[in-house]
């Protein structure tokens, strides 16, 4: 469970259900609901209460809760683990891995963060003019590159450093060739 404010900057809850069927482990995007006003672990319960009762799921069935450790989710007195808890006191809960992985790339040892500030330069570089973009995308096309662009890195979203990253990675070549056209060998490293 997610609370994330998109592009329009409006509230949007995403919840995700882990469960099995057929003796295998199933993944599905539950519900996303906007957050109209305010995103206190109250406004979060009454969202997915409400998803609950009208599609007949019982808080018994539920066993654990995953969420991103924001203070409205965690709140000891009002956060919406609590009242979970209120509903199934034998619920576990537990800060969603991949927001721990945002937490650890917060804090990277000084070569990593330099190797990141290298890949968020060179996506700066080739996004930097329209003309830039279109010359990088022709060279990926002639390439026959399984992307045409590369992906912006945002602080805000918690998979953009490893979807960036991922992209430098496959167009590699790619970028090594567009940076040396373009006359920025210092910008190529090994």
């Amino acid at each position: 469970m997610s609370q994330s404010t998109d592009q329009a900057n409006c509230a949007q809850l995403i919840v995700y259900a882990r469960f099995i069927a057929n003796n295998t482990i199933e993944e599905e995007l539950l519900f996303s609901e906007p957050l109209k006003t305010t995103t206190n672990g109250a406004d979060v319960f009454q969202a997915v209460s409400q998803f609950f009762e009208v599609n007949g799921l019982m808080w018994e069935k539920l066993v654990g809760v995953y969420t991103d450790g924001a203070p409205a989710m965690l709140g000891s007195r009002s956060g919406f683990v609590k009242m979970v808890k209120s509903k199934n006191p034998s619920i576990f809960a537990m800060h969603c891995v991949i927001h721990r992985q945002a937490l650890v790339a917060k804090t990277l040892p000084d070569d990593l963060r330099e190797d990141l500030n290298f890949a968020v330069e060179v996506v700066n570089y080739v996004k930097s003019s329209a003309l830039n973009t279109r010359l990088f995308a022709a060279l990926c096309e002639s390439l026959n590159a399984d992307h045409m662009a590369l992906l912006y890195h945002t602080e805000v979203r918690w998979l953009s450093i490893g979807n960036m990253l991922g992209q430098i990675c496959e167009l590699k070549e790619a970028v090594a060739e567009f940076l040396e056209q373009r006359g920025r060998r210092t910008m190529c490293r090994a």
